[in-house]
């Protein structure tokens, strides 16, 4: 087969075609997806806060939704300090998950991890 082909198709035999250029407009096509992403955080109405649990299980994040028990019997919140102020990064239940924490954020990432009781 490359043989046949090897010298090409003569001028007179070659299939003609137009070659449409697409102009791509990246604003035009993505207005659809803002206005359906407007349509539907208006229907959803505002954000609101929701205490959620990651706990690690076999290596594995798992996300939960947080009872109101569990709220109450946290002790210690984890606050990272940032150029822009304060940021929560969490809560815990004891003393010593919350130091294992910031040692672990301290030695791993080289961040600051302040212990504030609850």
């Amino acid at each position: 087969m490359a043989r046949a082909f090897r010298e090409g198709v003569e001028q007179n035999r070659r299939v003609k075609t137009h070659v449409r250029r697409r102009s791509w407009s990246p604003l035009r096509d993505l207005r659809g997806l803002k206005t359906r992403t407007e349509r539907i955080g208006e229907a959803m109405g505002p954000l609101v806060d929701i205490p959620a649990m990651v706990r690690i299980e076999n290596e594995h994040w798992v996300f939960e939704r947080i009872e109101e028990g569990v709220l109450q019997n946290l002790t210690h919140k984890l606050i990272l300090h940032e150029a822009e102020g304060e940021k929560v990064i969490g809560a815990t239940t004891d003393m010593e998950t919350a130091m294992k924490v910031a040692k672990c954020m301290a030695i791993k990432e080289q961040r600051i991890v302040m212990i504030q009781p609850l």
